[in-house]
């Protein structure tokens, strides 16, 4: 740990930050959608836990995905035969709700410089 005046000021007080995103989000609503006559809801996404964001960061979809809406729906949607394209554009939409989306792919890093030998 560091001391009480890292980098010259007070350290950033993740409690106190963190009890204020807490009541912000107690008024944020789930994403709701429907599909195949189904209705289904996600938490808003600044809700989501930590799990969920390793699980979907790692791939697996499988894992945060089923966690977000619970195992029974999840199942209903694989059985219903949602797919990958599908969900995708769930991400999307959710994305796009919370105010993240359009973001731009990354640029690819640049190409190191030849050296004549």
């Amino acid at each position: 740990m560091t001391g009480n005046r890292a980098n010259g000021r007070a350290p950033f007080d993740l409690d106190a930050a963190a009890a204020k995103a807490a009541a912000d989000e107690a008024t944020a609503e789930p994403f709701a959608f429907t599909w195949h006559g189904g209705t289904y809801s996600l938490p808003p996404q600044p809700a989501w836990p930590m799990t969920v964001i390793r699980s979907l960061a790692a791939g697996d979809l499988n894992a945060g995905f089923s966690e977000l809406l619970g195992r029974s729906e999840y199942d209903e949607l694989c059985e219903s035969g949602m797919t990958l394209g599908d969900l995708g554009r769930l991400f999307d939409a959710v994305a796009d709700a919370a105010g993240m989306g359009g973001l731009p792919n990354s640029s690819p890093p640049a190409r190191a410089g030849s050296i004549r030998t």
